[in-house]
């Protein structure tokens, strides 16, 4: 039985649907597992910024930069909400804003060389992290795993 609260009485709700133990539930927490292992290593790395909201224009941004409207699109954000986490990042030297050579309005974010270095670091961390899940399920089931992801992922 759930408990709901109407905003008036306190009633007991026998209808309630169970939760439902499903795949997405199993990936999302997967997906947890992964973030932490991964910001462990960002963190140990000295990239702090990671763990902060700001990191996440990060997967948004092509390496040989994006224009901002760009990366609006993408995220699916508003305008002022990715250029609060452009200018944070920007502040802290991952990020420029160069001219876009093909709009004088434009501009494309792109990797500083600390940023670039981050990367770096992010491609060492994802390789520790891949090498630990590949010695706990062995390689014939990492394989299997990896791939099947491939397939959910190509819709």
């Amino acid at each position: 039985m759930v408990k709901i609260l109407d905003g008036q009485n306190d009633r007991q709700n026998d209808t309630a649907p169970p939760s439902l133990d499903h795949l997405g539930w199993r990936l999302w927490l997967a997906s947890q597992v992964w973030k932490k292992q991964f910001l462990e290593g960002m963190l140990a790395s000295g990239h702090h910024w990671y763990a902060e909201a700001r990191s996440s224009i990060i997967p948004y941004l092509d390496r040989e930069g994006t224009r901002q409207g760009v990366l609006v699109q993408r995220m699916g954000l508003s305008k002022q909400a990715v250029q609060q986490l452009v200018d944070d990042l920007e502040r802290e030297g991952i990020v420029e804003r160069r001219p876009d050579p093909t709009d004088r309005r434009g501009k494309i974010v792109a990797f500083t060389a600390k940023g670039l270095k981050a990367q770096s670091d992010a491609n060492d961390v994802k390789r520790r992290v891949e090498a630990r899940y590949k010695a706990k399920l062995g390689k014939a089931d990492f394989d299997t795993l990896d791939s099947l992801l491939r397939r959910i992922s190509q819709e």
